[in-house]
């Protein structure tokens, strides 16, 4: 039951990316924002299914490793294509962004949609199914 509930809390981390980048840059609130929460959502449960999915194939290779060391081993396995793909979208967006003229919708879904992004690569790394306990173990 940790898992997909760890699945699921991605998305409001990625949300509060959002907020905070219209909340930083002054940026009206549109449907540009409101799009970016759908596309966050596809994006961020995507990348944690994709390390959630390693976890569970390393613990099943490895059934006596520690969780936390089983986070790191699939970590380290899937986050070069997890960063390629956030890469890829914050590029593609760019475009977007630069300009004198901002758009109505586009420039507030791009930006939106990069924030949101930042904040949930970087949730993505905090993110584990194992206990503060045993990290703090692992880790001593």
């Amino acid at each position: 039951m940790k898992q997909p509930l760890a699945i699921i809390f991605v998305i409001p981390v990625s949300y509060i990316g959002v907020f905070l980048t219209f909340y930083w840059f002054k940026l009206n609130f549109d449907q540009g924002g409101f799009a970016s929460f759908v596309l966050l959502c596809g994006i961020t449960v995507n990348a944690s299914i994709y390390i959630l999915n390693e976890y569970n194939a390393v613990r099943k290779r490895f059934p006596c490793l520690a969780p936390l060391r089983t986070y790191v081993k699939a970590w380290n396995t899937k986050i070069i294509p997890i960063f390629l793909t956030v890469a890829s979208i914050v590029l593609g967006f760019i475009p977007f962004m630069v300009g004198a003229e901002k758009e109505e919708f586009w420039f507030p879904l791009a930006a939106g949609t990069i924030g949101g992004l930042i904040m949930s690569v970087s949730e993505c790394f905090f993110s584990r199914t194992d206990t503060e306990e045993e990290a703090m173990l692992y880790l001593l």
